[in-house]
């Protein structure tokens, strides 16, 4: 295991935990000189600190007086949620370390088709290259049952297209994932730079079940754009869709993510749309939105969303 935190914010508990330590033994000691001695840091140093706490509150927080530092009454304030923020910085370091040196825990996650292999698995298989004993289950469903799941406590963490707004789910992470037309190499229009859903609706068209949020988005799209859409083939799988492309069935709408292995192999070919909503569709990362993580789901959710935003 690595030594160093996984966690990108630590760091910042860490400098933010000593310098309420600083304000603290100041307001104990009722003396910049004494502190500095009890602190190991110069007096000029502390004297800046509080001068700089005191100007990023816009309060004084201690009367300087010849005898010594005494309390303002936001001075004891400030001293009553110090006391409180360093309780919940120790509260947190001791479950980091737990689960640090524990390495036990279990993370459930329910996820839409199609970003499971390309997303999900690297990043739980790196994780548990630092936390070997931290079980995962993994299920592929449609995005109402990732919603539902979610919601009843089924699952930790989803994956979803396009999240609707809720104030039960909360996305936090959104992944930019634009759906494409995704066609065979020889079809007529897999040359085109770019396409629209209108030039699309006298095409032979596959597209995903309404259980698919995508599908969702595809029919409100058609809807604005005011487009009929007849597909040939619904599936509610996406092995399915790809494999009526790739054998010149015809057209599909999909995200790169999904045929990733088809495009490395030029098996199929992915056209952007240049329609508004699914240009900008993307997958959203939710949890519910007033549940306190486990540990473990809590601490790969962040390694999750660092991912995110080292891939985005």
């Amino acid at each position: 295991m690595r030594n160093t935190s996984p966690y990108p914010l630590y760091n910042r508990f860490v400098i933010l935990q000593t310098s309420l330590l600083r304000f603290q033994e100041v307001a104990r000691c009722g003396s910049i000189r004494a502190a500095a001695e009890r602190l190991f840091v110069t007096p000029s140093a502390l004297s800046r600190e509080l001068q700089k706490l005191e100007d990023d509150l816009g309060v004084v927080l201690f009367e300087r007086r010849a005898r010594g530092m005494v309390l303002t009454a936001a001075g004891k304030i400030y001293l009553n949620h110090v006391r409180d923020s360093l309780n919940g910085i120790e509260r947190m370091r001791s479950e980091l370390d737990a689960l640090q040196n524990l390495h036990r825990g279990h993370v459930s996650i329910l996820s839409v088709e199609g970003y499971a292999s390309d997303f999900l698995a690297p990043s739980i298989a790196q994780f548990q290259d630092d936390y070997p004993n931290i079980t995962f289950a993994l299920r592929i469903t449609g995005a109402s049952a990732v919603v539902s799941g979610i919601a009843n406590g089924e699952a930790d963490i989803g994956l979803v297209f396009n999240l609707q707004p809720s104030e039960d789910m909360h996305s936090v992470l959104h992944l930019h994932v634009p759906l494409l037309a995704v066609m065979a190499p020889g079809h007529p229009l897999a040359r085109r730079k770019s396409l629209t859903l209108s030039q699309l609706a006298s095409q032979r068209l596959a597209l995903p079940d309404t259980s698919f949020g995508m599908r969702r988005l595809i029919d409100l799209q058609s809807q604005m754009s005011k487009v009929r859409l007849a597909p040939a083939l619904e599936a509610n799988s996406l092995a399915v869709l790809r494999a009526f492309a790739r054998t010149g069935g015809g057209i599909t709408m999909l995200s790169r993510m999904s045929i990733r292995d088809d495009l490395l192999t030029r098996q199929l070919v992915g056209v952007p749309l240049d329609d508004s909503l699914l240009s900008q569709s993307g997958i959203d990362v939710c949890t519910l939105t007033h549940r306190k993580l486990p540990l473990a789901a809590a601490a790969f959710l962040e390694h999750l969303i660092r991912t995110g935003h080292a891939n985005a």
